[in-house]
């Protein structure tokens, strides 16, 4: 998957859950933020990592 690609699943995917978790908690629904964040950031590392991968490929 191209770099372009993956950025946009993944602003896609992110931005999804995060206005379904912002529907829920409007609902009622008790929501962790400091588990919220945390969470997030694991993601971006992730999508981080998975780039820098992409891209030292590019170099070898």
């Amino acid at each position: 998957m191209d770099p372009f690609t993956f950025g946009i699943v993944a602003t896609g995917s992110l931005g999804g859950g995060l206005l379904l978790l912002a529907a829920l908690d409007k609902g009622g629904f008790s929501i962790n933020e400091d588990l919220l964040v945390i969470v997030v950031e694991v993601i971006k590392a992730g999508a981080i990592l998975k780039f820098l991968s992409y891209i030292s490929q590019l170099f070898i």
